[in-house]
């Protein structure tokens, strides 16, 4: 039978390797669309002007697109790219944050409520994540917070913590912890949008603000990989001890119990 860490491992190996696949093929779009067009940047100026025509509406669009993609597990990476390059970073990352607590409210109620039976049948198939969810009752608002840190799909999680029935307060609250890693999705593809106003532009070479964009969206890539694995650490250690705890406890109901040995009667005094 494997192991809780090699079953951990496999499953965070798997979310890390889905997450570096998003963004290499968002690299290459970005790349491809640089090399194919010196006329990009106008494509992006008309698609900024029709954005903010739309205006509230535009974003309100966008969110109810994200709660809706989110909860059939579409990963949110490509969506809050896409904000970035819509909105802008700052209004992108607002539009990215409201989604995603929408979304994380919306796939708690169905789990808790709707498919609870559905999950915990799932789980049972899937024991790195029936591990991380007996941790999650040991330490709640911890582990998840630990849990949202990780590179595993906030959906999947979502509907974990909703089917293990923690308190939605909580639950919220552990939903601040994925603003590392909206941030470093969104600015992606709002540095990959400044990318392509660059090619427009009649100087050639780097200024200070495209410095800035560039050596600001490589520190937040160190940062939130250093964050990642530190919290990937520490759910594989609680999932590892919440195990060995109930091995044990199993252990010591299943072992024979010795029956205490009878004391010797005392010998009858003899008489006068």
């Amino acid at each position: 039978m494997m192991s809780t860490n090699t079953a951990l491992g496999r499953l965070f190996a798997r979310a890390r390797s889905r997450t570096v696949l998003v963004y290499i093929i968002g690299g290459v779009f970005l790349v491809a669309a640089v090399i194919a067009s010196v006329d990009l940047v106008h494509h992006v100026a008309a698609i900024e002007a029709w954005i903010a025509h739309l205006g509230v509406w535009g974003i309100t669009a966008f969110i109810v697109l994200f709660v809706i993609a989110t909860s059939l597990l579409v990963p949110e990476s490509v969506l809050a790219m896409t904000a970035g390059v819509l909105f802008g970073f700052a209004w992108g990352l607002g539009a990215v944050m409201v989604g995603t607590f929408i979304a994380a409210s919306f796939q708690y109620a169905l789990s808790r409520w709707f498919l609870r039976n559905r999950i915990a049948t799932v789980l049972e198939s899937r024991p790195s994540l029936r591990a991380i969810q007996q941790a999650v009752l040991t330490n709640e608002f911890k582990l998840q917070v630990l849990l949202r840190l990780t590179p595993l799909n906030p959906a999947t999680i979502s509907y974990m913590l909703g089917a293990t029935g923690v308190r939605f307060s909580t639950f919220l609250l552990s939903c601040f912890a994925l603003v590392p890693h909206a941030v470093i999705e969104v600015y992606f593809g709002y540095a990959g949008q400044h990318a392509a106003q660059m090619v427009g532009r009649d100087k050639g070479g780097l200024n200070l603000h495209d410095f800035v964009i560039f050596a600001g969206f490589v520190v937040t890539v160190i940062v939130v990989a250093v964050v990642a694995k530190i919290a990937h650490k520490a759910v594989v250690e609680a999932a590892s001890q919440v195990e060995a705890s109930a091995s044990a406890v199993a252990t010591n109901n299943t072992a024979p119990k010795l029956k205490p040995k009878p004391k010797p009667k005392p010998k009858p005094k003899p008489k006068p």
